[in-house]
């Protein structure tokens, strides 16, 4: 019988441990020459891929009755139960005869086993399956959204270019639209690190007549909500500015970067 690589093995693979630290030599050997080991892999890697994709956009919904049902067929619980909305769910109880020394210890005859291909990396999944199910409240399971649109839809850009005093400063920004129809902000800037200021994000009409300030940038990017009814025509330079902690909220007047909206698809 064919020895292949440990279930646990091949999930942590998946999950992107390093293959020197989670497999010894002769696992990673196998691996590379067994079709099986690697589809698992590449399996469980799919899947994980998915959890990470995960955003607060997308939407909770109930789980089905054939998920339960099969989640029951897998583990043997006989009927399918669907948990009621706001129930606690609990593990289940597997009956069988009582080990020794072991008063109430449940044991799980080992007589009856399938294939590899289910008996490992299938039960795993089946058991994450069921806790991902059964620990969500009300039973519902986080599905993306299936009309295949993105998060956020772009609608303008800029090329932040440097000020006189930031020769060696640059950045970028875009105007993005979310699937609620409130505009953002995404900045990123690339400047020289100062000691004692910050960073604040404007918006400025082009003959600097106005100006509206989105927030302060932390770090080297940042996304800011504009404000609702604000006319991106009107202020449609984009401006980095360095501050101090004077107690005053106006501009400063030294822009690190600065440049212009062009709307995308013009």
């Amino acid at each position: 019988m064919v020895q292949h690589v440990d279930p646990d093995v091949l999930a942590l693979l998946a999950l992107g441990e390093d293959a020197e630290t989670a497999a010894s030599a002769d696992e990673r050997d196998h691996l590379a020459a067994c079709p099986l080991c690697a589809d698992e892999v590449a399996e469980l890697s799919a899947v994980a891929l998915v959890g990470h994709a995960l955003t607060p956009e997308d939407t909770l919904v109930p789980a089905p009755p054939a998920v339960w049902e099969r989640i029951s067929a897998e583990l043997g619980l006989g009927a399918a139960t669907e948990p009621e909305a706001g129930a606690v769910a609990t593990a289940p109880v597997v009956t069988g005869p009582v080990a020794p020394g072991a008063p109430g210890a449940p044991v799980v005859s080992l007589a009856e086993h399938r294939e590899r291909r289910w008996g490992g990396i299938g039960r795993m999944l089946v058991a994450a399956s069921v806790a991902l199910v059964l620990g969500v409240t009300g039973g519902v399971l986080w599905e993306r959204r299936d009309d295949g649109a993105p998060a956020e839809t772009p609608i303008a850009s800029a090329t932040l270019d440097a000020l006189p005093d930031w020769a060696d400063a640059s950045g970028g920004a875009r105007i993005e639209q979310t699937t609620s129809g409130t505009l953002q902000a995404v900045v990123d800037l690339d400047a020289p690190a100062t000691e004692g200021g910050y960073r604040e994000v404007w918006l400025i009409a082009p003959d600097l007549s106005g100006l509206v300030s989105l927030g302060i940038l932390e770090g080297s990017q940042g996304r800011f909500d504009i404000p609702a009814g604000l006319d991106l025509d009107e202020f449609s330079l984009v401006d980095v500015s360095e501050e101090h902690f004077d107690g005053d909220p106006t501009h400063s007047g030294d822009s690190i970067v600065r440049g212009p909206l062009e709307r995308l698809g013009a």
